[in-house]
């Protein structure tokens, strides 16, 4: 009896396996590898893949992502029934990218067996000019002014070609720059050495380079160039600024940037007789608050009439250090006219 009951088992067990795996949506791709050839950088090119369901079930294609903003899959269909089929239309760009390339495209679906397919486009993107970093910007992190900071351009010509670049300015002039042909004793090989002044004002810096080169398609390269100095006594917020209130009350806070700076604000007032100003050491030597409190100007007063209601002034902070003997902040609020 119990031999008996064991077949019986086994054999429900196989028929029910057998249904569902006839009722269950399974997922095809194809190809799952495609090779886009030679490319040119910027230039763009179109495949498609096509998704079909081998199944009994719905097939639902929850998802299609991809590892790149290079890569641009659209799909337009997202159900399938038993037998149906699709296509995934890509876009890819080889944008600045130089070399084999290899990207990724994720398709996610409802099929409990493969509920993610990848599928990889592949090409070999040439170009007569590779520039180091690729993005064509040189960024600098947060710091302290004091030192000179530098950063390279590395240009490098993949053709027998003797590279020559020349730059001796940026737009604004927040940046040195020096240029270096035939590095190494490498003609093929330039640099462009940017450097970050250690006397630059405090502030976040954005400026321009316009590099040329004699390799053809590469007459000119922009170069975009960012850097944020900030002083060695920091505070926040740097700018003050009110809208339409009945109060004008603000704390600034004075810390140094880094430790082992100590420091006293000594004396701090501003251009706004409406707004008072106080001193607060709360940590010695380590941490003060100046605090702002008044009240805005009538409407009717000669200053808001003069200025359309927008009130501007500076708050300048007086302190003990050499190298930064006061700070000023602008300070702005509006008066409803």
């Amino acid at each position: 009896m119990p031999r008996t009951i064991a077949k019986t088992t086994l054999t429900l067990a196989i028929l029910v396996l057998l249904h569902t795996a006839a009722g269950a949506q399974v997922i095809s791709v194809t190809p799952t590898t495609i090779d886009l050839g030679v490319m040119e950088q910027m230039q763009e090119k179109e495949t498609m893949v096509t998704v079909t369901n081998n199944g009994g079930g719905r097939l639902i294609i929850k998802d299609v992502k991809t590892d790149c903003g290079c890569t641009v899959p659209t799909l337009t269909k997202k159900e399938l029934g038993p037998g149906e089929s699709t296509v995934i239309d890509i876009k890819f760009n080889s944008k600045k990218f130089h070399g084999k390339i290899i990207k990724m495209v994720n398709i996610f679906s409802n099929d409990r067996q493969h509920p993610a397919v990848d599928v990889l486009i592949i090409a070999e993107v040439k170009t007569a000019l590779v520039i180091d970093p690729a993005s064509q910007k040189v960024g600098f992190t947060r710091g302290i002014g004091g030192e000179d900071r530098t950063n390279k351009v590395t240009f490098t010509a993949t053709d027998d070609v003797d590279l020559e670049i020349s730059c001796d300015h940026t737009r604004k002039g927040d940046f040195d720059l020096k240029v270096i042909n035939n590095v190494e004793g490498n003609p093929q090989v330039s640099i462009l050495e940017v450097t970050l002044p250690g006397n630059s004002e405090p502030g976040k810096k954005r400026d321009g380079a316009r590099v040329r080169t004699n390799i053809p398609g590469f007459e000119t390269v922009d170069l975009d160039m960012r850097a944020w100095v900030v002083a060695a006594l920091g505070y926040s917020p740097s700018e003050v600024k009110f809208r339409y209130t009945k109060d004008l009350k603000k704390n600034i806070r004075f810390a140094p940037e880094k430790q082992g700076l100590v420091f006293k604000i000594t004396k701090a007032e501003i251009n706004l007789p409406e707004i008072q100003v106080v001193v607060d050491e709360t940590i010695v030597n380590k941490e003060t608050y100046v605090r702002l409190t008044g009240t805005p100007l009538e409407k009717s007063d000669p200053r808001a009439i003069a200025t359309r209601g927008q009130i501007k002034g500076t708050l300048t902070v007086y302190t003990d250090l050499a190298d930064i003997p006061k700070l000023e902040i602008p300070v702005s609020y509006m008066i409803r006219m």
